[in-house]
């Protein structure tokens, strides 16, 4: 259904007939959550680039109306950099390790403020960094695949977000969730951790993150 290193929908305390944008949705798991959250008077819409997991989501909206009675989930094929949004329509947006892997992560968060209306909020998981990865790691296919070879340091996140022009920026550390991949031997992360100096784990560099961030304007 899609990589995750949080739960962006619990993140955003979505009520009923809330429009929900999810950025790089995937097999649908997290628009399927908020679903019910909004109820029949709300919308979800969910982007991916990939045109394989976007047809892997539009063949479990079925499966979701039968066991939700709903009809308000939807799947657009795009680009979170130029999202297939209307400036000013959506409530929340919301997305599950996924903006990491975007190079241009100033544009996703101007496509954010772009599409949420005045008031709206942003609810993100992320991986981001405490201290710069070698750069060793940063080339490894395993790191990209595991979502770390495009984080960014925590400070500079928090730049792109206020130069995107959105406020009430809170950026809370998770550390336990790349703690537990370490320790439990997740093969992404043994052979990152192989490529690290000696003595220092992948939990001394990465950390999932949780964003919360508001349009005021």
């Amino acid at each position: 259904m899609g990589l995750s290193c949080g739960n962006p929908t619990a993140i955003a305390a979505l009520t009923p007939g809330q429009v929900v944008l999810d950025l790089g949705s995937g097999g649908g798991f997290d628009c399927f959550l908020a679903g019910p959250k909004v109820g029949p008077t709300g919308r979800v819409i969910g982007v991916d680039m990939t045109p394989d997991m976007l047809a892997k989501a539009r063949r479990n909206i079925a499966s979701y109306r039968q066991r939700t009675g709903l009809n308000n989930v939807e799947f657009r094929l795009g680009e979170i950099e130029h999202l297939p949004v209307a400036d000013n329509t959506v409530d929340v947006v919301i997305s599950n390790c996924v903006i990491n892997l975007s190079p241009d992560k100033p544009q996703v968060w101007r496509e954010i403020a772009r599409v949420l209306k005045p008031g709206g909020k942003a609810a993100v998981s992320d991986l981001a960094l405490l201290r710069p990865l070698p750069q060793s790691v940063r080339q490894m296919v395993e790191a990209l695949v595991g979502c770390i070879a495009g984080a960014i340091m925590i400070e500079e996140y928090r730049a792109i977000i206020e130069a995107a022009g959105l406020s009430e920026i809170e950026l809370r550390l998770k550390p336990e969730y790349v703690a537990s991949l370490t320790e439990f031997q997740d093969p992404l992360y043994r052979q990152i951790a192989e490529a690290l100096p000696a003595g220092t784990t992948p939990a001394d560099f990465i950390t999932s993150i949780e964003v919360t961030a508001r349009k005021t304007a």
